[in-house]
């Protein structure tokens, strides 16, 4: 399992808002939404390339294929060390580096040119934190089901927010895990997941892997508002606020990876 390949999309939103196992876009207005340009774009620290898609929205109504945008010019920039890598596309609407790095402390901008429409953004990359150890204990709300406890140590600096991505047999969960530390700087962390009740249902025998991505304050927001949106329990929940200038959906995350797996024990 690679590590770099695991992101949250922002289109994953839909799993849930829509109660559909496709993945859509949720409008605001569902029926008589424009199309928006949708971009989700990452560079990690862990081996490239990393990728960069386009599609666009579709109505609520409309069926369940999301217009790819091919022919786009995709620049990403490593300000700190002075690098801009043209992407190449690879396959419809997907885009990919070709001498990137990514590196902590490194500030990356983004530059999307898709039909004379422009799209910018920037992110710099947190210095990376360890994901020391994983393990699971019996959740008290649902009978044999396990809840999964990272177990890491925040640095004694404040400002460090933490997202948190869970595979369980190869299938990406929903659930949308995100911490900083206002209340918790400098210590060992080891609470579960979804906390109370909450989280994916886990049971003997799945196997269970924790990518811990280091991202910056406006990811943070970002994954913030799309857990409200979510959590709102509305027909049209709003999206959440992009980091990317120009009118779009979607995000430019700049992020570290850790990441480690367990087999869940009776």
């Amino acid at each position: 399992m690679k590590l770099s390949k695991y992101f949250f999309p922002f289109s994953f939103i839909v799993i849930i808002a829509a109660l559909s196992c496709c993945r859509k876009v949720v409008n605001v207005n569902l029926n008589n939404a424009a199309p928006l340009y949708v971009i989700e774009a990452n560079v990690t620290d862990q081996s490239g390339p990393y990728t960069v898609t386009i599609t666009k929205s579709v109505n609520f109504t409309q069926d369940n294929v999301y217009p790819t945008v091919s022919g786009a010019i995709v620049v990403i920039t490593d300000n700190t060390a002075n690098i801009a890598d043209t992407l190449k596309e690879t396959t419809p609407g997907s885009y990919n580096t070709s001498m990137l790095t990514g590196v902590p402390g490194h500030k990356y901008s983004l530059y999307v040119n898709a039909n004379s429409n422009i799209f910018t953004g920037s992110c710099t990359m947190p210095q990376a934190i360890t994901l020391d150890s994983l393990y699971t204990q019996l959740s008290s709300f649902r009978g044999n089901s396990h809840r999964v406890v990272p177990v890491y140590t925040d640095p004694v600096v404040r400002g460090n927010y933490y997202h948190f991505v869970e595979i369980k047999n190869d299938s990406m969960m929903s659930g949308i895990y995100i911490r900083n530390d206002d209340l918790v700087n400098g210590q060992t962390i080891s609470e579960p997941l979804g906390g109370g009740g909450g989280g994916s249902q886990i049971i003997p025998g799945d196997v269970v892997a924790i990518y811990m991505e280091c991202i910056d304050s406006a990811m943070y927001q970002y994954y913030y508002g799309l857990q409200q949106s979510t959590n709102q329990n509305s027909a049209s929940p709003a999206n959440p606020e992009s980091n990317i200038t120009g009118g779009c959906l979607g995000y430019f995350s700049a992020h570290t990876s850790s990441s480690k797996s367990l087999v869940v024990v009776p």
